[in-house]
This record gives C-alpha cells, structure tokens and sequence, in this order.
C-alpha cells in the first residue's frame, strides 16, 4: 500500500504532465506546417437533397452556367443574407429538353453554396457548414451520385502561426 506521500507526489506529477501536455497544445504551429485536412463525409438528407423534378423550361436568367460543351445549364437560387439564417440554396440542372434535377442544400453557414461544372455529367458542388468547415461534392448528374465527397476543415488556417 503507498503511504500519503507517495500518493502525493505521484498526483502531483500526474498533475504535472496534465499541464506540460496543455501548454504544448497550445502552442503555435510553424506557419509552413499549417494545412486544409480532409476527411470522407456523408451527406445527410438534412444536410442535402437530390430529386427528380418534372421538365421545365430553360430559365432565361442571366446566371446560367453552361457546362463546358453546352449539353447541359445550371441555375442557382441563392438565399438573401443580409437576413439571419438558416439559409436554403437552390440548384437546377437541366438539358435542352428542360430542367431535370433539384438539388437543396437547407440550413447551410453563410458562406453559401458554389457549383462548377467539371465536364458535361460532373458538377463540383461545395457547401459550408460553418465558419470553417465545407464540405466538396462531386455528383454525377446523369446517375444521381455522388462520386466524392468530404468535409474540408480550415481550422488551422484561422489559427495564428509562427
């Protein structure tokens, strides 16, 4: 059995490495060592939905994005922020015979949702869930999957460097 003593010195150490372990957490990394990580991510229905939607016409906006052949448009409806959240956005995929996907990204950070068609099925979406947090798809158009998809983490990037 050890003796008040021992007990003593042996929290006390404990103790001690408890705040060496803190105080080296803490501190600042190199700024060439500071990176975005990576990770798989699933998107839930909350968080994303994909539908069919029946045909409509082409829009006539303004802010239609092509893919790079011409074969298929995107529009995106974004939210107002100016107002508080949450924030809905909006995307349509269509061909020449109409619109023929919906994509909703509900209760998305305030950074918005970015589409780039990659090549005439593959469109690259990315979508925040917060400050420093996004999250990057790749959703084939034709099939309705997505391909990739992971979150994006630039925490270390808002932090100070040395």
């Amino acid at each position: 059995m050890l003796s008040m003593r021992a007990r003593f010195w042996i929290q006390v150490l404990t103790l001690c490495g408890c705040i060496s372990a803190t105080v080296v957490a803490q501190q600042a990394l190199p700024c060439k060592r500071v990176h975005v990580t990576y990770e798989e991510y699933v998107p839930t229905k909350s968080q994303i939905q994909v539908e069919k939607v029946p045909r409509s016409p082409k829009p006539t906006l303004a802010d239609v994005k092509r893919t790079p052949q011409g074969t298929k448009w995107l529009t995106r409806n974004q939210p107002d922020f100016t107002k508080n959240g949450p924030w809905t956005t909006t995307i349509l995929v269509g061909d020449e015979n109409g619109a023929f996907l919906k994509l909703t990204f509900p209760n998305h950070g305030n950074e918005g949702v970015t589409a780039e068609w990659l090549n005439e099925q593959l469109l690259l979406v990315r979508f925040w869930l917060g400050r420093i947090v996004s999250v990057d798809l790749i959703l084939n158009v034709e099939t309705e999957k997505f391909i990739y998809s992971e979150a994006a983490n630039y925490g270390e990037l808002v932090q100070p460097c040395e």
